[in-house]
């Protein structure tokens, strides 16, 4: 029979703390952990970071698991004039602080890291306070005030130089949040990890020896407000960066110095040791008020760590026992034993009595935010408040309806018809539910495999007596999250989390510690069991980028195959013709960094955003290549703006020499086109030539700007644009007035006529012709509508000024006469109605009656629907026509239209979709999108969890 939980319970005052095993036992043989290494503990307590005390300057810094396993070593060959100053964790990245003004930043367990300088552009920041303790500026003399203080430096001469150099001496270092935080012999120097920007607050070199210990009170990603032990006082530090100043208050206390100060985790509460009077202070963030003072001269030892265990309790770390203080000066003890039975040795004990700390265990403590991990050198602990849900189960005596429904799994076997009454016990009470609910709660506070097991049990039996509808969600949810905690926490992952760490830490950072170990499939595992598909995506960019660093002999094209089939395989082995939907960026910088150029092109072009693409072909210099991936997309605001961005970065002659380069036959087009029909691509290898890319830059820019526009034509030799371009002028500088229709007429048809008699080039002759068509198309219009066409510059602003008009036919017929493509018309219609807000006209344009008999209408679309989705959702129109246009889209994966309608807020549509192709997966997002609809659409609701039922979940 199981052990009751209460028998570990200690009592103070009226709460219940338990001090649980995470590992009974260690992997590692060290000894004397405290005394003989220096520690970093991560931020959620997952690795430690050990190197030898014995040695000035750490040449080895090995990381373990909590489990005691050793995951890897950081190995620096440190000298006199560059080495270790110490060493803190940012989450699980270790952050390695050099004496030479520069840190190291670990991001992964191969040794992989960048190097940042934390001297390097230093901003100070200003001081906004008037009495500032660390400034002098209350003294007379007050030219040190804030904003205008130097720091006192010291300085040493290099000999081979004879130039005189700063010296940093560092005497703290700390991570909190973002931020390293580095206290010098003259400054604060707070680099943010997530920019590297590096700022600094100065103070007098001689107030050094009055700062005792930093630690935070609060911190966010651009403030940072630390505590500073300050001569016989505690000082706030209150940093803006947003505005880049600072604010020092002192709090005026007296009872200093302080050689320990921490924070509650809620930052409500500050303990403080003063070490002299060997007294520590509990004291609230507003240090108006003295909660707690407790004498430490009766204790075993002084202590040698003061944290808090929760957010109302403090825990001493002493010699050979934890000592645990609450409200009121009331303490609970837990002791370990000075030497083992087994490890009894009197000579060792006799030698170890020359060094008296080496004989006892001195435990070490991290704060976590339900409460105190606890490292020694042969095991792991968690002392915790034992939560109200655990006591109204496990207590004795306890008549809780959820003790009452574990009871019945005790009496079921052996005493069945005594579990039948407690179950009509807790149904007459109407508190069936209620001890479910609990018996689950407390399950996820429960270390023990078995009783876990148990408490499942127990909900098991109990819903099913449950009369009312049940929903099994909560009960699978619960039993998901056992078995990631539980997986997680084995001696071989060393992950141990309590089920409030894994919520304070996040689904993100669990995933990443995950692939820091290289545990892709359990990474995605955990994915699939808590349903956290939108973190899919950092498994497969991480898995990708591991190849290529490992596969050092495979050539660019092997590998690239591997990481295609590897990424269209994200969405679903089963889906054909699959295509890519993952960013490619981090994958291709990779590539990029390993010297795989190649791989790096041919993943860029793997990418699913077309911005993306062009981005990462101009961040590596491949403009031309940026410029046809622009193209290709039929994005037209972003080839404009890339024209554009492109003129101001390239040269004059560089720039007119990109606008007519054909696309070149090389690995891109050639190797990638092969690897993309193979998975179904359409047009994404269209041929992009120069006259295509060149003629939409004289359209689209060009002719907004005559001085470039004949530069460009004179570049490419263009004669008879030339000249056309200089008789438009002629004809706009003269004094012919526009609005006089038959004079511009005349006049512009002469100038025309004399060019193409004059020009003996046919490609010249059929420019005029054409122009000439134009013209007479202008005069044309101006005399049919009784309206001015002769503005218009070009056909596609004549269309346009026809459409809006609502004249189709003549359009038409005008696109026919000059061979102008019908998807170019299509494009042009629906920019004009969508504008105009004249959706129903768009309507009526699309669709077409199939006969007299039957009034439904046929939809057809030379360019598809889903232009028209996209379009009429940008300028909000109907949402029945555009579900429409969404249910006619027949080129676009199922997956796809299910978003289209999610987005237009029409989800029976979605449901209806995801239902006939048995997408259960997409149906339960449908759900949660109806779920947050609210009130008055239960139906919708209804519907959706109808389809779900059908389908057997």
């Amino acid at each position: 029979m199981l052990a009751n939980p209460r028998l570990g319970w200690q009592k103070l005052q009226d709460v219940y703390y338990c001090l649980r095993p995470c590992y009974e036992t260690l992997n590692w043989s060290i000894e004397n952990i405290y005394s003989n290494y220096r520690i970093a503990i991560s931020t959620n307590t997952t690795l430690i970071a050990l190197a030898s005390r014995f040695v000035p300057h750490p040449n080895v810094i090995d990381i373990y698991s909590l489990s005691g396993d050793k995951i890897w070593s950081v190995i620096f060959n440190s000298t006199a004039t560059e080495h270790i100053v110490d060493y803190v964790f940012r989450n699980e990245e270790l952050c390695v602080v050099l004496n030479s003004q520069k840190f190291r930043y670990y991001q992964d367990f191969k040794g992989n890291f960048s190097e940042h300088s934390y001297t390097k552009n230093l901003i100070t920041l200003d001081d906004t306070g008037i009495n500032n303790p660390l400034n002098g500026s209350n003294r007379k003399d007050n030219s040190n005030r804030a904003g205008n203080f130097a720091p006192q430096s010291q300085f040493i001469t290099d000999l081979e130089s004879n130039q005189q150099e700063e010296v940093f001496q560092i005497r703290e270092v700390k991570i909190w949040g973002n931020f390293l935080v580095l206290k010098l012999t003259n400054r604060f120097i707070i680099t943010n990890l997530d920019t590297f920007a590096n700022y600094q607050i100065p103070f007098e070199i001689s107030l050094a020896s009055k700062m005792h210990c930093v630690n935070p009170l609060h911190f966010d990603d651009e403030s940072l407000n630390m505590l500073v032990s300050f001569d016989k006082t505690i000082i706030s530090i209150k940093i803006d960066l947003r505005l880049s100043n600072y604010e020092i208050i002192d709090h005026g206390l007296t009872e200093g110095p302080f050689t320990q100060l921490t924070a509650s985790p809620n930052g409500q509460l500050i303990a403080l040791f003063n070490s002299q009077v060997e007294r520590i202070f509990v004291i609230s963030n507003k240090f108006d008020q003295v909660l707690l003072e407790y004498d430490t001269s009766n204790d075993s030892s002084s202590p040698y760590q003061v944290e808090w265990c929760g957010n109302d309790a403090i825990v001493l770390s002493l010699k050979d026992e934890l000592k645990l203080i609450g409200p009121g000066q009331n303490s609970i003890s837990f002791f370990y034993d000075i030497i083992d039975e087994e490890d009894f040795d009197l000579d060792s004990l006799s030698r170890s009595n020359q060094n008296e700390e080496f004989s006892f265990t001195i435990p070490i403590f991290k704060t976590e935010p339900d409460g105190l991990k606890i490292i020694t050198k042969k095991k792991v602990e968690f002392l915790s408040r034992v939560p109200d849900v655990s006591i109204n189960l496990h207590q004795i005596g306890s008549s809780h309806p959820s003790s009452i429904l574990l009871d019945c799994i005790d009496k079921l076997s052996q005493h069945a018809s005594k579990s039948d009454t407690n179950i009509s016990l807790l149904k007459s009470d109407d508190s069936l539910l209620l001890a479910i609910n609990d018996c689950l709660k407390a399950s996820l506070n429960e270390f023990n495999q078995s009783w876990q097991k148990k408490m499942l049990k127990a909900v098991s039996f109990g819903k099913a007596y449950y009369d009312d509808y049940y929903n099994a969600d909560e009960y699978l949810k619960t039993l998901n999250y056992l078995k990631v905690l539980n997986q997680l926490g084995s001696s071989e992952l060393g992950i141990f989390l309590t089920y409030n760490e894994l919520l304070s830490i996040g689904w993100e950072e669990l995933i990443q510690m995950l692939l820091r170990r290289d545990l892709h499939f359990l990474a995605l595992k955990v994915i699939d069991l808590l349903d956290l598909q939108n973190l899919k995506e950092l498994v497969y960019i991480h898995w990708c980028c591991y190849k290529i660093r490992k596969e050092m002999n495979m050539s660019d094209m092997e590998l690239f195959e591997i990481i295609s089939k590897k990424l269209t395989s994200a969405i679903g082995p089963n889906i054909k013709n699959s295509r890519n939907y993952i960013s490619v960026d981090k994958i291709s910088n990779v590539a990029y960094e390993e010297g795989r150029i190649n791989l790096c092109k041919l993943l860029i072009n793997f990418s699913p955003s077309a911005v993306k693409k062009v981005n990462q072909f101009l961040k590596f210099g491949e403009f031309e290549l940026a410029l046809i991936k622009s193209f290709q997309s039929g994005d037209y605001d972003l080839c404009r703006l890339l024209l554009l961005h492109l003129r101001d970065i390239l040269s004059v002659s560089q720039f007119f020499k990109i606008l007519n380069q054909n696309e070149q036959k090389g690995l891109i087009t050639d190797t990638s086109n092969k690897e993309f029909k193979d998975k179904g691509s359409s047009n994404e290898f269209l041929f992009i030539s120069g006259d295509l890319i060149g003629n939409f830059w004289v359209e689209s820019i060009g002719k907004f700007n005559k001085s470039s526009l004949k530069k460009f034509y004179k570049q490419e030799d263009k004669t008879s644009d030339l000249k056309l371009l200089e008789v438009k002028s002629f004809i706009s500088k003269s004094d012919v007035d526009e609005t006089e229709n038959e004079s511009y007429y005349d006049t512009y048809k002469l100038q025309l006529s004399k060019l193409t008699g004059r020009t003996t080039n046919k490609k010249s002759a059929r420019i005029y012709q054409r122009e000439i068509e134009i013209l007479e198309l202008k005069k044309r219009l101006s005399e049919t509508y009784q309206v001015n066409f002769f503005k218009e510059e070009s056909v596609n602003p004549i269309l346009i000024k026809l459409i809006q008009m609502h004249q189709i036919k003549p359009a038409l017929k005008i696109v026919k006469e000059l061979k102008i493509r019908q998807e170019k018309f299509w494009y042009l219609v629906l920019d004009a109605y969508t504008k105009n807000k004249e959706f129903d006209k768009l309507y009526q344009f699309v669709s077409h009656r199939s006969d007299s008999k039957s009034d439904k209408p046929i939809f057809k679309s030379p360019i598809g629907f889903k232009p028209f989705v996209e379009t009429c959702m940008a300028y909000n129109g109907p949402k029945d026509q555009i579900s429409i246009y969404i249910n006619n889209c027949s080129d676009i994966h199922y997956s796809e239209k299910v978003e289209m309608y999610m987005q237009n807020e029409d989800l029976i549509s979605a449901a209806n979709e995801a239902f006939k192709y048995k997408d259960i997966n997409l149906l339960k997002v449908i759900k949660e999108n109806a779920m947050n609809l609210g009130n008055g659409h239960e139906n919708m609701l209804n519907v959706v969890k109808s389809y779900i039922t059908r389908l057997g979940y």
